[in-house]
């Protein structure tokens, strides 16, 4: 009797030892993100951290920018992801339809921080910042080029020039090379006249245009010769000098086309409180440092730069914030929604002929 007693008793030891384990289980925070590296930096500079400080399991999962996938969820009421980045347009869009919580981010953290790269959405506040920029190999050229008129001077630096295949960042940097200011190019180019403008920019250089299509061919074009300067991203720059042992270098004094992904809450989940303190920690100034540490992409948080390495900010827009033509704000994305499709046929048009 005493044996089954005692057998008994270290039974519901057991069970009673399970029941505290599984009620301090951590809860299971799900941020959706682009995949890839992008996500592994997320993992290494938020989810972790986060989530060993807080007990809080942090996993990602991926997601294309698919606004479909978050309007099933939220219409279904089966909510898959908690957290969610979004490009500026896919921010302005789901916000406006109710896919993701409004959040007044100004009462949570300091503005001041998050103005140089456009400040927050109406929904969702930047956690990065990724630049397109004037692009060479300091190698071949020592006396670099300082601004995109330089980029267009081929009787000075003869031979190709990179340009991306696309109406939307190039025609911006059109525009700074006819003398409009970064910050204002959307302005002009959705003002009157300001596409003609842009293409007729566009039509002085284009014999030495080499059209690229993805962010690998515009650096391999670099690292063969095949053209002297391009306009290029600096996450692909510093990848490219990290691959190849190469100096090419990334002039944002010249203006650069730079947006940011937005950390957003979707709309009716459970664990709103939990996602909101993990985006307040991501956003916040070591771990936004440890983020650009981990892959080429500018903190959203400026105090951030203080943090890092004059090797880090090499190829970051550190001190040339005020020369950005930013992919965001209300004005950049009514004019793309609504004429991002035609200006793309006249583009195509263009560039065929």
């Amino acid at each position: 009797m005493k044996a089954l007693a005692l057998w008994r008793g270290a039974r519901l030891t057991v069970a009673v030892l399970l029941a505290i384990g599984a009620s301090a289980r951590a809860e299971t925070l799900t941020v959706a993100s682009n995949g890839g590296a992008l996500s592994a930096a997320e993992k290494a500079a938020f989810y972790d951290p986060f989530g060993k400080a807080h007990n809080i399991d942090v996993v990602g999962d991926s997601f294309n920018q698919e606004l479909a996938k978050l309007r099933t969820q939220v219409d279904t009421g089966n909510l898959q992801w908690d957290v969610v980045s979004l490009t500026a347009i896919n921010e302005a869009t789901a916000c406006e339809e109710g896919l993701i919580e409004k959040i007044d981010w100004s009462k949570l953290v300091d503005a001041k921080d998050f103005e140089g790269v456009g400040g927050f959405g109406n929904c969702g506040i930047p956690y990065n910042f990724i630049s397109g920029g004037l692009v060479y190999d300091a190698d071949k050229i020592k006396d670099g080029p300082k601004s995109w008129a330089d980029f267009w001077n081929v009787q000075k630096w003869p031979g190709k020039r990179g340009l991306l295949y696309r109406a939307e960042q190039t025609f911006e940097v059109a525009l700074m090379a006819d003398g409009v200011p970064p910050r204002d190019a959307t302005k002009v180019l959705s003002g009157p006249g300001g596409v003609e403008r842009a293409l007729k920019k566009l039509g002085e250089l284009k014999p030495s245009i080499h059209w690229w299509k993805s962010g690998d061919e515009s650096m391999q074009i670099l690292l063969t010769g095949e053209v002297v300067m391009s306009y290029g991203w600096n996450g692909r720059v510093a990848a490219a000098n990290a691959a190849n042992h190469r100096d090419l270098k990334i002039e944002f004094g010249a203006g650069h086309v730079s947006g940011s992904q937005y950390f957003c809450i979707l709309k009716g989940t459970k664990r709103k409180d939990a996602a909101l303190a993990f985006i307040r920690y991501a956003v916040s100034t070591e771990p936004q440092a440890a983020f650009s540490r981990e892959i080429a992409y500018a903190p959203a948080n400026v105090k951030a730069y203080a943090l890092l390495s004059d090797k880090v900010k090499a190829t970051l827009p550190a001190g040339h914030l005020d020369r950005a033509s930013l992919q965001g704000g209300k004005l950049y994305d009514e004019f793309w929604l609504s004429k991002g499709d035609s200006l793309l046929q006249q583009f195509v048009k263009f560039a065929a002929q």
